[in-house]
């Protein structure tokens, strides 16, 4: 009987020393950060962190309020990126939480300066994840950050931080996400193709009142390190043909310079083929399409079309070729063509530091598209005779 009344007393002192919960956090105690902007501003670093209420990002029950939901953007400077961010997090008034950013957004400032300080920034830190996607911008960072989401959705679910949804919808310009980003940036042959991100604001309205939206209008070129420049959507119009990512993207059939059809292409597959190899390489360019007619406006025939968009597709193609040699930027990257498939023949290339894709390198485009179907409806247009009396 003793000896059961001491080993009580013992567990009863040994239970004293158990931590149970007393370092608990409160999830609603805590700022959940969504998004980084980095900037270099008038000599110092300028970080700014987006933040959403968690009970905007969840499921609500009960009727929805008609209010877009609030994004909050906390600010800070410093002569280094980790003294902008005790700098933003010392006004804080909670802890903040980086494990769940998925969007990152480079000012064009900075890009033009140099991005590798952020690069070992966010690579040391051990919460911020590579699925991340990346963007650049023009526009002031904390305006991009504060863009409200559409009214009863949630601040997460938009262009900036699901882009992939929208490119699914119309493949333009493809979203990239970190890993990626750091795979092309230290390959010595690849040029990146950065989207950028702006704010559109005469397209969406709310109570007859234009809203402002996100909308990618062109990309940031990057090259060894370095940011070559940007380019808008209207330079970049062939890009799309040349990405075997490519999902869903439009053609118009002109005859005459009037429109006659549309067309939706669909699983584009590339065969991109150097030539010449060497100190001046050169590339012929294979473009696998299959398409089908999304809208009929006249009378045209399936080989009329077949032949237009065909030329279409090589035009456009050869046009943004053009735009990116006139500065000196590969936007389709040939160089990394070249370095995967003969790595020597890079090497004699990339010798001469200052060697740049010729407009001769591109030797030629063949387009092969495959029309699959038009739809729920004939093609024919006319008005068919058996629908009047005889």
């Amino acid at each position: 009987m003793r000896s059961k009344w001491i080993t009580s007393v013992l567990l009863t002192c040994l239970l004293t020393l158990l931590s149970g919960c007393w370092d608990q956090k409160s999830i609603q105690d805590m700022i959940y950060l969504s998004a980084f902007g980095i900037d270099f501003v008038d000599n110092e670093y300028v970080i700014y962190a987006q933040s959403s209420d968690l009970a905007s990002v969840a499921k609500q029950e009960g009727a929805a309020t008609g209010v877009s939901p609030p994004a909050v953007v906390s600010i800070g400077r410093g002569e280094t990126l980790q003294n902008a961010l005790d700098n933003l997090q010392k006004n804080s008034q909670v802890p903040m939480f980086a494990g769940f950013i998925s969007s990152i957004i480079y000012h064009e400032r900075l890009l033009k300066r140099n991005i590798l300080p952020s690069y070992d920034f966010l690579n040391r830190y051990g919460l911020v994840r590579y699925t991340k996607w990346v963007f650049g911008t023009r526009e002031p960072l904390q305006d991009v950050l504060s863009n409200h989401a559409l009214t009863g959705f949630s601040p997460l679910i938009s262009l900036l931080h699901q882009p992939e949804e929208v490119y699914k919808q119309r493949s333009f310009i493809e979203p990239i996400q970190y890993f990626k980003f750091i795979e092309r940036f230290w390959n010595p042959s690849s040029t990146i193709a950065l989207p950028n991100i702006t704010i559109y604001e005469r397209s969406w309205k709310e109570n007859n009142k234009f809203v402002s939206r996100l909308s990618v209008d062109g990309i940031h070129a990057i090259h060894r390190g370095k940011w070559e420049g940007f380019f808008p959507n209207t330079d970049l119009l062939g890009l799309r043909w040349m990405n075997p990512h490519t999902e869903f993207a439009g053609v118009i059939i002109r005859e005459n310079g009037k429109p006659k059809a549309t067309l939706r292409i669909k699983n584009v597959r590339l065969d991109v083929h150097p030539v010449q190899k060497g100190v001046k390489p050169t590339f012929h360019v294979h473009i696998y399409m299959k398409a089908f007619v999304r809208e009929v406006m006249g009378e045209i025939s399936n080989e009329k079309i077949k032949r237009i968009a065909e030329k279409e597709v090589i035009e456009q193609v050869r046009g943004t070729f053009l735009k990116g040699v006139e500065r000196g930027v590969d936007l389709f990257g040939f160089e990394e063509t070249l370095y995967k498939r003969d790595v020597e023949a890079w090497k004699q290339f990339a010798k001469n530091h200052e060697n740049k894709i010729s407009a001769e390198a591109l030797d030629g485009v063949t387009v092969h598209l495959y029309l699959s179907d038009s739809g729920k409806m004939k093609q024919n247009w006319f008005y068919p005779d058996d629908l009047l009396p005889k």
